[in-house]
């Protein structure tokens, strides 16, 4: 979906168009969910700020200026409440010392939804590379997308892409080699 049928579709559902909400998250969930999953690490987690951020839409949905780039001001409450829970959940202190592991570990989802590429991504990109790799390679937004989503020129994006697939491909290169 571009820019405009977004906004577009962000008019209807000011106008009380309930459908229109159906189409935003169908056409924004897998791309929102990989940009929430790369800021806080947590599957789990990530899925209840997605659905949080959903919420928050729809209430300040009339706060939503036409005309503007919509999926920057989904990703940007996304983003905020990200931030917010991380914070949170800093402050919390945990008598159970598993549950601290859990809630701030590493990636932490189970075996059969992890992959070999996504902890190769975790452990050898940083933040930045790997939202970015994830926005493309996971969730196939364009490059000037995923530009406008972090608010990073388009160049930024395309040098910091490259970097990364590069730093991904030394170390599977670096894999092979130890395997013979």
């Amino acid at each position: 979906m571009d820019r405009t049928e977004l906004d577009y579709q962000m008019v209807l559902l000011q106008r009380g168009d309930e459908s229109a909400f159906e189409v935003i998250y169908n056409e924004t969930k897998r791309g929102l969910f990989s940009f929430i999953l790369s800021y806080c690490k947590n599957y789990h987690t990530a899925e209840d700020i997605m659905q949080n951020t959903y919420i928050k839409l729809r209430m300040s949905v009339q706060s939503y200026s036409p005309g503007t780039n919509a999926l920057a001001w989904i990703f940007t409450i996304a983003k905020n409440l990200t931030l917010n829970e991380m914070a949170k959940r800093k402050r919390e202190i945990y008598s159970d010392f598993e549950q601290g592991a859990y809630e701030f570990g590493e990636y932490t989802i189970d075996d059969k939804m992890s992959s070999p590429l996504l902890k190769m991504v975790q452990e050898n990109l940083n933040e930045t590379e790997q939202q970015i790799i994830l926005l493309y390679l996971v969730s196939g937004f364009k490059h000037r997308e995923i530009a406008d989503m972090l608010d990073k020129p388009l160049g930024t994006v395309l040098w910091t892409y490259r970097n990364a697939i590069s730093k991904l491909r030394k170390v599977m290169e670096k894999e092979n080699k130890d395997e013979d």
